[in-house]
């Protein structure tokens, strides 16, 4: 009995281990191997540049998605304040646009950080991306940093604060870069389900 429940102890943290390290800690040659299209260029190629000693921020995205368009001006802001210390990429999942309403989305929107096309959704799964608007901020080492919500704007579907009063992708930027612990992990993020197409 007492060598059963031990066995039963060591698979259980056995998978424990496996949860955790697949929902925290990526890795640069997994990631780095993944080819996408480049929305700007229309060029093919491997996204990520494997040598960098930045943080990343992953930005999911839906050409349709108003919330989307909503963060546009937030995420360029972003971009601008931390590109010169952070890897910002933004990552538009599935088969549902054409190369062009990706332009558009990204002309009319003014977006300013390169955008890649992940079709086969093979970065989204791999990931554990689910909706769009969503950000995940990985260390240089690939550890994850934040996942979640941009900031505390969106409530829900159709229903925003007037303006946001907690910043969760800036703060966890900030408190990356100054090597302090990240004081929010972790918050729902509001917007379109990433589709299955």
């Amino acid at each position: 009995m007492l060598r059963k429940l031990y066995l039963l102890i060591i698979v259980m943290n056995c998978l424990h281990v496996n949860a955790q390290t697949n929902d925290s800690v990526f890795s640069v040659t997994t990631l780095s191997a993944i080819m996408l299209l480049n929305a700007n260029n229309n060029q093919s190629g491997y996204f990520l540049n494997p040598t960098s000693e930045k943080p990343s921020v992953f930005i999911f995205l839906s050409p349709e998605c108003p919330l989307c368009k909503n963060y546009s001006s937030t995420l360029n802001t972003l971009y601008q304040q931390f590109k010169n210390r952070v890897a910002f990429y933004g990552i538009i999942p599935g088969k549902a646009y054409s190369s062009q309403e990706i332009k558009a989305f990204s002309s009319n929107y003014q977006i300013s950080f390169p955008l890649f096309i992940d079709s086969n959704k093979i970065v989204s799964n791999y990931l554990q991306a689910s909706i769009t608007p969503q950000v995940i901020l990985l260390d240089e080492k690939h550890h994850l940093l934040y996942k979640g919500a941009i900031d505390n704007w969106a409530v829900s579907l159709g229903k925003q604060r007037v303006k946001p009063t907690q910043f969760y992708l800036k703060d966890a930027i900030e408190e990356s870069l100054q090597n302090e612990l990240i004081a929010i992990k972790r918050t729902k993020a509001v917007g379109c389900k990433i589709n299955d197409y």
